[in-house]
């Protein structure tokens, strides 16, 4: 045996006689203890990213910006555009309207698909599984309002569980069960165990909130979304409506503007952190292009004027001059172009045509487009609103309209302190505004539903499906050359055609279901 052997053998023999102990611990030696898995995750940051991905896409805003804004908040005519935003006119744009499908799967319901996953059967995790099953029903709420039919009980469930084409579950169905998941959720929250740290972003902002309070919270916001639903369906299931609704009241809502749902952004953070809503509005007022991108509605500015409205004073501001002085606001009617004298519908033809775009209003930089302002989910106001109608119809809600009207009026005007303290509006002003407004049963259904489309403005999601549930107000749609929906203002927003190959059998069960993949078909609690 020559030298070189004998070396190799030499190293050799001791390593093979350590072999039987480095297999038996092959697996433990070979793993990453520092790499992060679902076993050593942390479920909260989930849970964080699904609720601020809830307020406008991490990425360009496309949920906020292209269905939010571009389509609700100009068909709803709170805000008006001489250009290329197709809300304004019922143009079809298919890649905006499909904006919130494509994101908010990716984006939320599969971020709170996984903490509702990873946190269900464990009892340490209690309080978050279920704050979680709220959440995502605040998720699904909106995707199901804006699409009628869609994948529900089996999303989000492409990770864990390979499924890569989920079934259309109907609208009528997801809402039953929204309704027992709210109620379900709201009941086993309990104040002796754990909560979620500042990953809660709407109720322990700071982290250092006592567990009572956030868990007391949580179940008013689960009841209130209840009362949501209910009210949704006023239309097309009365009976269930009105249980509903009072199940929801007898389980404790929102009650003080206190208690309003609403994330807060941070500034500091980047793109990723900021309120989405300020992000894409704050450029409002293209300077360069001498056009508005998004001015006030005629329609929104008007009926604060006409009413004498205080928040009129803190909503707008004129870019010529600077102005937020009531009186100088001017509303841009919806359904104009700047397409020039040969064009019918050229601003310069509108009526009251100032002379110049940049004499129309624009939200309040100050105090509505702040990059760390809030992002409202649910309030106060909203809640009282509803009970409002509520009381109307005759239900057991604890007061009547008028009570109910007038606590949601005044919610509505004391929340502007919460976007800026400057915007804080007197009791004094209030209660001379109500008084000059008193609330009149026979025009009730009216009076309710106009405060509830002002008091919402910003989530225009919201605005949108209850003018289409109870129409109200009474907008006056436009008629622009070339729109997709017959002068009619849309009743919904469309799938992505990537479904119709990627999910086909089950999206065609859904168009079967419920009807053309079209701007004008009505969801199931529309018709």
């Amino acid at each position: 045996m020559n030298a070189l052997y004998k070396k190799i053998l030499a190293i050799s023999f001791p390593a093979l006689m350590l072999l039987p102990s480095c297999t038996k611990n092959f697996e433990s030696i070979n793993t990453d203890k520092n790499k992060s898995s679902e076993s050593t995750g942390v479920p909260e940051y989930n849970f964080t990213r699904a609720l601020l991905e809830y307020t406008g896409n991490s990425d360009y805003s496309y949920d906020t910006w292209r269905v939010n804004i571009i389509y609700c908040a100009m068909m709803m005519q709170q805000l008006s555009n001489v250009s290329w935003y197709a809300g304004d006119k019922y143009t079809q744009n298919d890649a905006w309207s499909n904006a919130l499908f494509d994101k908010a799967y990716t984006d939320q319901v599969k971020y709170i698909r996984d903490v509702i996953r990873l946190t269900k059967s464990d009892a340490y995790f209690s309080n978050q599984y279920n704050m979680a099953r709220i959440a995502r029903v605040m998720i699904f709420q909106r995707l199901t309002d804006v699409y009628g039919d869609i994948p529900y009980s089996e999303a989000g469930a492409g990770y864990s569980d390979q499924n890569y084409a989920p079934k259309y579950d109907a609208q009528q169905s997801i809402y039953t069960d929204m309704v027992n998941e709210l109620d379900a959720a709201a009941k086993a929250l309990d104040a002796t165990k754990a909560v979620p740290g500042q990953g809660d972003l709407i109720y322990n902002k700071g982290g250092s909130a006592t567990a009572s309070v956030v868990v007391d919270n949580w179940k008013k916001l689960a009841y209130s979304l209840m009362l949501r639903i209910g009210m949704r369906l006023t239309k097309v299931d009365l009976a269930t409506a009105q249980q509903v609704v009072e199940k929801a009241y007898a389980g404790g809502v929102i009650s003080a503007n206190s208690a309003n749902a609403y994330i807060l952004h941070d500034a500091a953070g980047g793109r990723t952190t900021v309120n989405r809503n300020s992000n894409i509005l704050s450029g409002e007022w293209n300077a360069i292009a001498n056009k508005g991108e998004a001015s006030l509605g005629k329609t929104f500015i008007d009926y604060f004027k006409t009413n004498n409205d205080p928040r009129l004073a803190y909503i707008g501001t004129v870019p010529a001059t600077g102005s937020t002085a009531a009186a100088d606001q001017l509303g841009m009617p919806n359904g104009y172009d700047t397409n020039g004298e040969g064009s019918a519908t050229d601003i310069s033809k509108a009526p009251g045509y100032p002379g110049d775009l940049a004499k129309y209003s624009v939200l309040n930089k100050n105090v509505f487009l702040k990059l760390n302002g809030p992002t409202f989910l649910i309030t106060y106001a909203q809640v009282e609103l509803l009970l409002a109608e509520a009381a109307k119809r005759g239900w057991n809600v604890g007061a009547d309209a008028a009570t109910h009207y007038a606590n949601g009026v005044s919610a509505a005007m004391g929340q502007l302190a919460q976007y800026d303290a400057s915007a804080a509006i007197s009791s004094t002003a209030i209660q001379t505004y109500l008084a000059a407004h008193p609330y009149n049963d026979a025009d009730g259904y009216n009076q309710i539903n106009t405060q509830y489309w002002a008091a919402s403005m910003l989530d225009w999601y919201e605005v949108w499906a209850n003018w289409r549930r109870s129409g109200y107000p009474a907008l006056t749609p436009v008629n622009y050359v070339g729109n997709a929906t017959g002068g009619q203002i849309p009743r919904r927003m469309l799938y992505p055609a990537s479904e119709a190959a990627s999910n086909a059998t089950n999206y065609q069960e859904a168009i079967a279901r419920q009807g053309s993949n079209s701007l004008m078909t009505k969801v199931w609690w529309d018709k």
